[in-house]
């Protein structure tokens, strides 16, 4: 149907701690009937992080909303401080993690497509 959509208000909505990592998220898919894919928002406050991961078939992006932020990519584990305002297009392959060493609150906003389920593989160092 052309005129179907789904909104909701983010800072209205509940965060739920990951049954993973225990990182508070917004799960977008769940809220808004996501069907192509699967986008989140992440909250990480000083302190938390998620773990170093790749995913199976899901290619994501993942935008700063609140930030500065930190990000480790690669096998060389760079770390990157990356502005609100930026986009980071990470393909499967390559391991990824999330992380707060900061003093502020950091917000993501992570979307992977195809909308495959519990696509994560712990990456071993």
């Amino acid at each position: 149907m052309a005129d179907d959509y789904s909104l909701i208000a983010v800072p209205q909505t509940e965060r739920v701690p990951s049954s993973v990592s225990g990182t508070p998220h917004i799960d977008l898919v769940a809220e808004l009937g996501c069907t192509e894919m699967r986008p989140k928002v992440w909250f990480l406050s000083p302190g938390d992080e998620m773990s170093f991961h790749r995913q199976e078939v899901q290619e994501e992006v993942y935008y700063v909303l609140a930030g500065p932020a930190r990000i480790r990519i690669g096998e060389e584990q760079a770390v990157l401080d990356v502005e609100t305002g930026t986009a980071i297009r990470i393909p499967p392959e390559t391991p990824r993690q999330i992380l707060n060493d900061t003093e502020g609150e950091h917000v993501w906003l992570i979307i992977g497509a195809p909308p495959a389920e519990d696509d994560g593989i712990h990456h071993h160092d």
